[in-house]
């Protein structure tokens, strides 16, 4: 059995929507869509109902994580929509199409919170350090196939294409070891303008899912043991040990 899975991120809704809808014209139904953050821009609602008007077309399963434009104070209300299974720091185990799968879902963290973070999130900096120590436990605890999805990059090696200056508020480097460590797929956003989309280790990946990086969404293919294809490319990279920056030593 194969599962057929869309991923993207980062439409920002309406902004990026008639790009979008049209990339996606002729792909035909998948068993699940999932989306790595950022489907509205600026929080507009109504920019993700014609997107979920939109999504339903490609397929009855659909999953998501919130993104830094997904705001806090219209989630509520996002959900009332009853379309979107959004995951908040949370675990789900599903089958699709007859494929077992352990699913992750977190906005992630970031090694730097942005100035406007630090001066209107408290304790983000906390937050974030503590998120990074659940999803290195939660990644680790279990050696099942797994889909870690999450807005921010859980490496830097997806990141080239940005201002390196910048690297430190999209992601974080902690996770990436844990990642390559097990048998993980991780789909992220948040990086509009990276030329590196997807990196692998052994049987475990990490992929940019930007839609702005290409203008298309990503399609790939599961079975029981793995990802199968991918429709972009995918760099092998070295796992690196275990002994460099980290997150938790930055932020203490």
């Amino acid at each position: 059995m194969i599962a057929k899975i869309l991923i993207t991120a980062d439409i920002h809704s309406p902004k990026y929507f008639p790009r979008f809808r049209e990339s996606i014209r002729d792909l035909g139904e998948f068993d699940a869509v999932l989306i790595a953050g950022d489907l509205m821009e600026r929080g507009k609602i109504d920019g993700l109902k014609i997107l979920i008007n939109e999504l339903k077309k490609l397929s009855d399963t659909i999953i998501a994580v919130q993104g830094n434009e997904d705001y806090d104070e219209v989630m509520p209300r996002v959900k009332e929509l009853d379309v979107i299974r959004w995951l908040d720091d949370e675990v789900i185990k599903v089958t699709i199409n007859g494929i077992s799968l352990r699913i992750i879902g977190s906005k992630g963290s970031l090694e730097r919170p942005t100035t406007w973070q630090l001066r209107n999130i408290p304790r983000i900096t906390e937050t974030y350090r503590h998120r990074v120590e659940w999803l290195r436990r939660t990644i680790g605890s279990s050696r099942e196939l797994t889909i870690l999805l999450m807005h921010y990059a859980p490496t830097f090696k997806t990141l080239q294409g940005e201002d390196p200056r910048i690297w430190p508020s999209l992601g974080v480097r902690d996770l990436e070891n844990v990642i390559f460590s097990n048998n993980v797929i991780a789909i992220h956003g948040h990086a509009h303008n990276s030329i590196v989309r997807c990196v692998r280790a052994g049987n475990s990946y990490i992929v940019n899912a930007a839609f702005t990086n290409i203008w298309k969404p990503v399609v790939m293919e599961v079975g029981n043991d793995g990802l199968k294809s991918i429709s972009i490319n995918c760099q092998e990279v070295k796992r690196e040990g275990s002994g460099g920056t980290s997150i938790l030593d930055f932020m203490r």
